[in-house]
This record gives C-alpha cells, sequence and structure tokens, in this order.
C-alpha cells in the first residue's frame, strides 16, 4: 500500500521543516534553519505572520490525521512558536486561526470542530472566533 503525503506536509519537509515521532510528544515540530532565517531575512511581519499561520496549519492537519493525543498537541504548536518567535502561542490569534485551517484541512466535520473550539479555546470567544474564521477561510 502506498502512502501519500498531503501537499503541505510535503512543502514543509522539502523546505526543511519536519515532524518527527519523540518519547516526549507524538509530533516534534522542527526547522533546520527555514523558519529561523525567514524571521531574520528582512521579510514582513505580515510574511512572518503567514509563514506562521501555514506552519501551525500544516502541523495541526498532519497531527488530526496521524491521530494524535489532544494534550500532547499544544506542545507542538508551542514549538512552532518558538522557531517563528512567537512568544506566547496562547494569546497568537495567528495560531488559533491556522489551527481552524489546520482543521478544515484535515476534513474534521463542523462538530469535530467545536469539540476543538471546546478543548483548545476554553471558553475563551475570541479565541473560538479565531479557529472558525481558520476554519472557514480555507479552501
Amino acid at each position: 500500500m502506498r502512502h501519500v503525503l498531503p501537499l503541505g506536509l510535503a512543502l514543509a519537509l522539502l523546505a526543511g521543516c519536519s515532524i518527527s515521532r519523540s518519547s516526549s510528544s507524538p509530533f516534534e515540530w522542527s526547522s533546520d534553519s527555514s523558519a529561523s532565517s525567514s524571521a531574520s531575512s528582512g521579510s514582513s511581519s505580515r510574511d512572518r505572520a503567514e509563514e506562521y499561520r501555514n506552519d501551525v496549519r500544516d502541523y495541526t492537519a498532519a497531527y488530526v490525521q496521524s491521530g494524535g493525543q489532544f494534550d500532547a498537541f499544544p506542545r507542538g504548536l508551542s514549538n512552532i512558536a518558538s522557531k517563528h518567535g512567537v512568544s506566547n502561542w496562547e494569546s497568537d490569534n495567528n495560531t488559533y486561526v491556522g489551527v481552524g485551517q489546520g482543521l478544515r484541512k484535515a476534513g474534521v466535520s463542523p462538530e469535530g470542530l467545536s469539540v476543538w473550539k471546546a478543548n483548545l479555546a476554553g471558553g475563551d470567544s475570541s479565541k473560538a472566533a479565531a479557529l472558525q474564521k481558520g476554519y472557514d477561510s480555507y479552501k
């Protein structure tokens, strides 16, 4: 049986990013140099925010498709945020938009999105709205 990687994940791997299993977390997001060099290369803050959202989107989609445990998911988000110079992913709207996009990319149903909103947004309506925005915007 042949396995095919989703396009976004394949592109992330080609760009020097990888998702790998570790003993502490089902997924670790690592980047050789692509995220750190793009943050320092003079790209605009808008471009950096989009790169961050895209990495969050691709990580989320891969994580959901792998069947990973939700409680380990935030550790991967923290790692991605760190690579992009985001000091507090929990308060960054781009995190939630990217997660919403990743959920849609992974084929999560609207009912499944509601579960993610409850678990990740923790009752914060602005975070839930950002998740919904990302989910709705990804085509």
